[in-house]
C-alpha cells in the first residue's frame, strides 16, 4: 500500500480550481443559450433553427480544435492556453451583446466565444484532474465537473433575472465582465499542470527519492489510429447518445415549456431542477465509478436519462415536469465525468489529453446534431415531442453498445 503524504494533497485544490473554471465557462456559454434562443430569434429576425446553428458551430469549433488542443496540453504550459480561452469567451459574449444581424451573432458566439470555450472548458480541466489522480480519479473528476452542471442551476436563473428586469444584451455584458474577473485570478493563482511539478505523485502518494517525470503522451496517437480503435468507437456510441440527448432536450425544453403556456421563470425553474440534479450526479457518478463495477454504473445513468426524457414526453403538469427534469438531470449530469473516466481508465493518464482531443471530431456528429435536429423537427411539426421520442430510441442504442464495451477494473496507469 503506497505511503500517504501527511498534509492535504494539493490535487484537491486543483479539483476546486477546475470546478470554479468550469462553472464560469459552462454557465456563461452553453447553459445560457437555452434562455437566449427565443430573444435572439426575435431580435435578429431569424427562426430557431438558424439561431441553434450558433450552438452547433460552437460544438464544431471545439471538436475541430480538439486534436490540436490535446497535443498542446500534453506539450506546453496550460496557464497561457486557458487564459486565452477566458479572454476570448469574454470578447465573444460582448460581441453577441452588440449583435444586430445574424452574422454578428455567428461571429461572436460561434467563432470567438467558441474558441474561448474550447481553450478554457472541459478538455483542459479534465486533463488537469486526470494528471493529479489515478486511484481516486472518479471521485476527483466528479467533484470537479460538479461545477459544470451547478453553473446551470445557479447562472441560468441569474441570467434570466437580469434579462427579465433589464434585457438580454445587459445580461450578456454582465456575464462578459464576470468571466475574466473571476477566471483569470484562479488560473494564475492556483493552476499547476502536474503533481510532478510540485514534487508530488498522483493521489498524494509519497514521492520516491526523486520526483517522477511528468507523464508524456506517446507520439503514435494519430487520428487514423483513433479511428481504427474499436474501444474509441464504442465509447463514442455509448456517450454520444447521452451528449446528443443533452443538447436536444436541455437547450430546447425552456422553449417547449413556454410554448405550452408555462411562464419563463417557471420554465427556468424546471431547468434549474434539471441542472441541480445533474450537478449532484457528477460527484455521485464519480464515487460510484471508483467503488463499484463501472459498466453497471454506466447502465444506471443511461437508464435515468431515458426515464427523464420519457417523463417529459408523458407529463404535462408543472410538478410532473420538475420530477422528470430531475431524473433526466441525474442521467445527463453523469455523462461528462463518465466519458472522461472511461478514457482515463482504458487509456491511462499519459494518453488522456491526446485521446480525448482526438475524440472531439468523432463525437462531433452527436454534439452538433441534437439541437438543430430538434429545432428542425419543431419547425416541421410545431412541437418538440417527436424529437424527444427519437432521443428515447438513442438511449436504447446506447445501452446495446455499452454491453460490448470492455472496461477494466483498474486504470491503465
Amino acid at each position: 500500500m503506497p505511503e500517504r503524504s501527511p498534509q492535504v494533497f494539493y490535487g484537491w485544490q486543483m479539483v476546486a480550481y477546475t470546478f470554479a473554471i468550469q462553472f464560469i465557462v459552462m454557465g456563461s456559454s452553453f447553459y445560457i443559450f437555452g434562455v437566449l434562443l427565443k430573444p435572439l430569434t426575435e431580435a435578429l429576425e431569424a427562426d430557431r433553427f438558424l439561431i441553434s446553428i450558433g450552438m452547433t458551430a460552437q460544438l464544431v469549433v471545439s471538436a475541430l480544435l480538439g486534436p490540436w488542443l490535446g497535443g498542446a496540453i500534453a506539450r506546453y504550459p496550460i496557464r497561457p492556453i486557458m487564459t486565452a480561452g477566458i479572454i476570448l469567451l469574454s470578447l465573444g459574449l460582448l460581441a453577441v451583446s452588440r449583435a444586430s444581424a445574424l452574422w454578428h451573432f455567428y461571429l461572436g458566439f460561434a467563432l470567438i466565444a467558441s474558441v474561448g470555450f474550447a481553450l478554457a472548458g472541459p478538455l483542459p480541466n479534465a486533463a488537469l484532474v486526470a494528471n493529479w489522480f489515478v486511484r481516486r480519479r472518479g471521485t476527483a473528476m466528479g467533484v470537479s465537473q460538479f461545477g459544470i452542471t451547478l453553473s446551470g442551476a445557479i447562472l441560468v436563473p441569474v441570467f434570466t433575472w437580469i434579462m427579465v428586469n433589464h434585457d438580454w444584451r445587459t445580461a450578456l455584458i454582465v456575464f462578459a465582465v464576470g468571466v475574466p474577473a473571476l477566471g483569470l485570478p484562479i488560473i494564475w493563482g492556483g493552476i499547476v499542470k502536474t503533481p510532478e511539478e510540485k514534487g508530488l505523485h498522483p493521489d498524494g502518494d509519497a514521492p520516491g527519492p526523486e520526483p517522477a517525470a511528468a507523464p508524456s503522451a506517446p507520439e503514435d496517437w494519430t487520428f487514423r489510429r483513433a479511428l481504427s480503435d474499436r474501444r474509441i468507437w464504442l465509447i463514442a456510441l455509448v456517450i454520444g447518445a447521452g451528449f446528443m440527448s443533452i443538447s436536444a432536450v436541455l437547450l430546447s425544453v425552456h422553449s417547449h415549456l413556454t410554448d405550452t403556456g408555462m411562464t419563463a421563470m417557471r420554465a427556468s425553474s424546471v431547468i434549474a431542477a434539471m441542472t441541480a440534479a445533474g450537478a449532484t450526479a457528477k460527484p455521485l457518478s464519480g464515487v460510484l465509478m471508483d467503488h463499484f463495477n463501472k459498466k453497471a454504473v454506466v447502465f444506471i445513468f443511461v437508464g435515468l436519462q431515458f426515464s427523464g426524457v420519457a417523463g417529459i414526453v408523458l407529463f404535462d403538469s408543472y410538478t410532473g415536469m420538475l420530477v422528470a427534469a430531475a431524473v433526466f438531470g441525474l442521467g445527463y449530469g453523469a455523462q461528462s465525468p463518465i466519458f472522461n473516466i472511461l478514457i482515463a481508465t482504458i487509456f491511462g493518464r499519459g494518453d488522456f489529453p491526446r485521446v480525448i482531443g482526438l475524440m472531439g471530431p468523432i463525437m462531433l456528429p452527436f454534439n452538433m446534431l441534437g439541437l438543430p435536429l430538434t429545432t428542425l423537427i419543431y419547425e416541421s411539426y410545431g412541437t418538440y415531442l417527436p424529437a424527444y421520442v427519437a432521443v428515447l430510441a438513442l438511449h436504447v442504442a446506447s445501452a446495446v453498445c455499452l454491453a460490448y464495451l470492455r472496461i477494466p477494473d483498474k486504470s491503465a496507469d
